[in-house]
């Protein structure tokens, strides 16, 4: 009889979590659908002149930027599409962010996002490079700028010599990962007894110095570590991401799902400028 009871709470246990998970799935689309819709119905001259705002007093309260900023996007999420990761570029550029990184762990048939249609690919051997334009910059200057050509300070020539702002995308993939780092530790280790890895042995810095420095040689292109990392997921779980280059990043997730615009873009930098890193002080 109590083997019955437990049972029956089980079930009972499993049907009350799955319908607050249907009420909350359903909450988060109501609201997004919402805040969607009034974004839409305030027109995009007025959006675009709310969004230039915020950003801009947003920009001049910040006591500090970062320099990369990497988004990580949950094997389940189904909200982050082409046009958000175009909206959060468009975000990044304008507060001075030079460094995006995209880590999508969804299939392809699972709204996985290409970067090829909203970012130029850069000339560059890793073939995971990209720069990113302001469409409106596009729409100037009619689609014609040098940035596939890969530049050291970050701009690329418009018309009539003039700088054309520009964002640096990478695409970071699974094998980038754990895979990577542990290559590079085998690569050391097998070369352990050399006069090179006894002298790395004897100084911390100078050893990680150069597994930062293999690392680069693997990824095939060289960027700063991300400070900053938006995770699209019901938890926060970096899902493997580069775990050498994301020691010191501070993140912050976004539950999936939710209507993600310019306000929680700039909640997100006030919470990073907030945030002292003491670096175990």
């Amino acid at each position: 009889m109590i083997e019955v009871i437990c049972l029956l709470l089980g079930k009972l246990l499993l049907l009350l979590v799955g319908a607050y998970e249907l009420l909350r799935q359903q909450h988060q689309t109501l609201y997004a659908l919402v805040r969607g819709s009034y974004d839409f119905c305030r027109g995009k001259d007025a959006r675009e002149r709310h969004e230039r705002r915020l950003l801009a007093e947003c920009k001049a309260s910040l006591t500090k930027v970062p320099q990369h900023l990497v988004l990580i996007i949950a094997p389940d999420d189904h909200y982050v599409n082409a046009g958000r990761l175009n909206a959060i570029f468009g975000y990044a550029l304008a507060i001075g962010i030079k460094h995006v990184s995209v880590y999508d762990r969804r299939e392809e048939k699972d709204s996985y996002v290409e970067l090829e249609p909203i970012c130029q690919p850069r000339e560059d051997p890793s073939g995971r490079c990209y720069i990113w334009t302001a469409r409106t910059v596009h729409n100037k200057t009619n689609g014609h700028t040098n940035g596939h050509h890969k530049r050291s300070n970050g701009y690329a020539n418009g018309v009539n010599g003039t700088h054309i702002p520009q964002l640096q995308v990478y695409r970071i993939r699974p094998a980038d990962c754990h895979a990577l780092i542990a290559d590079v530790c085998r690569d050391l280790y097998e070369i352990r007894k050399t006069p090179l890895v006894q002298g790395l042995l004897q100084k911390r810095e100078s050893l990680s110095e150069e597994i930062t420095v293999r690392l680069s040689q693997r990824l095939g292109y060289e960027a700063p570590d991300p400070d900053l990392g938006i995770i699209f997921a019901r938890q926060t779980c970096t899902y493997g991401l580069m775990p050498w280059h994301v020691r010191f990043t501070e993140f912050h997730t976004h539950h999936s799902d939710r209507y993600f615009n310019v306000e929680c873009f700039t909640k997100v930098l006030y919470r990073y400028s907030r945030c002292e890193q003491r670096w175990g002080k």
